[in-house]
């Protein structure tokens, strides 16, 4: 009954300090995402409900990789307290072993490995999708309202819209378009009137009548006089990545359509896939027994020689990719290597705390 109480103690203590530690290591990672979606949005008027589901959207994006740090910090944190307050070292005397000491970790191991796959699976994937139709939404249908009159808009990639008048939302009169997306050949029209539609499902349409399109070409300009042109925008916003909307099956089955180094980065991805979330479990492993052997240095010195550990995981693995993606080494070997290199010291550090 006594081990069962302090089994509930334990777990307590990381449950605290894992939802503690996932929310500072999300808000982190968000900083610079939140900049990023500020300039793309606030240029159309985005509410700050836009704002508010978009940051909620990202979250299973960040989760991959926030939740195998937020386990090993709780664990750090809350059994490096313990050992430096002697409450482990109580516990020993009074016959409780390191095995049982370590079981809240496993359960709760356990339960954020569950969450790690399902995120892997089906909400970062979903969710990821989810973003980018948002997104492109919230631009497509608020874009009409976000052209001011005598204002230079210059949301839309590679083009400037310039309006005198806009008579109503979505029509406009003497109408100049800088459009620069062709890279041999910059266009520039002129039209007395227009409208701005939405066209199929990622698209805008400006309907433009009475005017005029330049076309320079080495020392010449070639003009051409229109009575009705219809100019489109397939928009595709900066957060479209179109392997992160995909489930590990889908990017496997992705690697029989692809070749070259496009086919090696989409085997990577399909092993970080995977390896992330079994990450968890070696980390389970992993943060008790290096918790305890770096007893010495205070509450928070094994916290910090985690976070070099992670570090040190996460170089490897760029780097192991990087071999990858020049031919170097086989891209199994690149996805798996780091993951190996951890499973060993993991297996060597809790054997031997739990031999003492």
């Amino acid at each position: 009954m006594r081990v069962k109480i302090i089994h509930r103690y334990f777990f307590r203590e990381l449950l605290i300090s894992f939802v503690l530690s996932i929310t500072a290591f999300n808000m982190i990672l968000m900083m610079e995402r939140i900049l990023k979606f500020s300039m793309l949005l606030s240029g159309v008027g985005a509410s700050a409900f836009d704002f508010i589901k978009i940051i909620v959207l990202v979250q299973p994006q960040l989760f991959l990789l926030t939740i195998p740090m937020s386990l090993m910090t709780a664990v750090l944190f809350t059994y490096g307290r313990l050992n430096a307050d002697n409450e482990i070292i109580v516990l020993k005397a009074a016959g409780v072993s390191f095995s049982a000491l370590t079981k809240p970790v496993f359960f709760f191991g356990l339960l954020c490995f569950c969450a790690s796959a399902f995120n892997s699976f089906y909400l970062g994937p979903t969710t990821s999708k989810a973003l980018r139709q948002d997104i492109t939404n919230i631009i497509i249908n608020k874009s009409p309202m976000a052209i001011k009159e005598g204002v230079f808009y210059t949301l839309f990639k590679n083009v400037v819209v310039l309006v005198r008048e806009k008579p109503t939302e979505r029509t406009m009169k003497d109408v100049f378009i800088y459009d620069k997306r062709d890279a041999q050949r910059h266009w520039t029209i002129a039209a007395k009137d227009g409208a701005i539609n939405v066209y199929g499902e990622g698209g805008i349409e400006f309907i433009l009548t009475d005017g005029e399109v330049f076309l320079p070409d080495n020392n010449s300009i070639t003009k051409i006089a229109f009575k009705s042109y219809n100019m489109i925008i397939n928009f595709n916003p900066e957060s479209n990545s179109q392997i992160s909307e995909l489930t590990p099956f889908e990017i496997l089955r992705r690697t029989k359509v692809t070749v070259g180094e496009e086919r090696i980065s989409v085997f990577l991805e399909f092993h970080r896939r995977l390896a992330l979330p079994l990450l968890v479990l070696i980390i389970s492993f992993f943060s008790p027994a290096f918790a305890m052997l770096s007893a010495k240095t205070g509450k928070l010195g094994g916290l910090s020689l985690a976070m070099v550990v992670f570090l040190a995981y996460y170089s490897m693995l760029i780097y192991f990719e990087k071999l990858a993606r020049a031919g170097t080494i086989p891209h199994v070997v690149a996805g798996w290597t780091s993951f190996v290199i951890l499973l060993i010291c993991s297996i060597y550090f809790f054997r031997k705390e739990n031999a003492r």
